[in-house]
């Protein structure tokens, strides 16, 4: 008997354990996409009651805090361009 002459042996598969575990994936996916919607309402009903109790409005923080960096940059920009003036000012004497 040569290497070509010999069957191999065929493969069984049990249909009934492939639909189950695809029905059982399905279910789950179903499950857990329902768990993030839930986790998600929930998060938001959170955000919306820690805005609601805020003295000040977010838009109107955010507005402060953009007013207090701009302001920081420029003073950093001038100290940074008056040292460079300093600078050159020590060397040519």
């Amino acid at each position: 008997m040569t290497s070509s002459q010999v069957t191999k042996p065929a493969i069984h598969i049990n249909t009934q354990q492939i639909v189950g575990g695809a029905i059982l994936i399905g279910v789950g996916g179903v499950l857990a996409l329902a768990g993030v919607a839930m986790a998600g309402a929930a998060l938001v009903a959170a955000y919306r009651d820690r805005v609601s109790q805020m003295d000040v409005p977010p838009t109107e923080l955010a507005r402060q805090h953009w007013g207090r960096i701009k302001a920081a940059t420029a003073a950093g920009v001038g100290q940074w361009q008056n040292e460079g003036r300093e600078t050159v000012a020590a060397g040519s004497r």
